[in-house]
């Protein structure tokens, strides 16, 4: 990423209560990628210390979703997660599973569809693995429990992509 660019989200993230939610919270992140025919990327953001991180991943025109309420659970890779993510999936017709990767912000997330996918899914992480689940979430904007913002392009202006 360009430092251009990263003074842009930066000052787009200022206008936002972001910063201040992360003082109190964690948050996972779900960037949706302008023009990507429905590709995300994902991260878990554990307070300001990891915003840094964030900030120098996210793409031009992205829609940024933080998610601070808990609606993408975790817990340990245990027995009982995968009954809470069947029924997610059972409710819902599908679910997201992920963990964190070796950065500590970065999470690999599959959207699962059965217990077949769920446990394909389950084999290939850890078993002390910290498992990330739940519904896919909207873009809620609530300022508290939700934020979510469109990131300008390069150029710093806000435009309406595809996500």
């Amino acid at each position: 990423m360009n430092v251009d660019f990263l003074e842009i989200v930066r000052a787009a993230l200022a206008r936002t209560r972001v910063r201040d939610l992360l003082g109190s919270n964690a948050a996972v992140v779900l960037e949706r990628i302008a023009r990507g025919g429905g590709a995300t990327e994902w991260y878990y953001c554990r307070g300001t210390s990891d915003l840094d991180a964030v900030e120098r991943s996210l793409s031009p025109g992205s829609v940024v979703s933080f998610y601070f309420d808990g609606r993408i659970r975790s817990s340990s890779n245990a027995p009982p997660v995968l009954a809470d993510i069947e029924k997610i999936i059972d409710d819902t017709g599908d679910a997201v599973v992920g963990v964190v990767g070796e950065d500590g912000v970065k999470m690999s997330v599959e959207v699962v569809v059965s217990r077949e996918d769920l446990v394909e899914f389950m084999s290939t992480i850890g078993p002390a693995s910290r498992v990330f689940y739940g519904a896919f979430p909207a873009r809620d904007d609530d300022g508290s429990r939700a934020v979510t913002i469109t990131l300008p392009d390069r150029d710093g202006i806000s435009r309406s992509h595809p996500h």
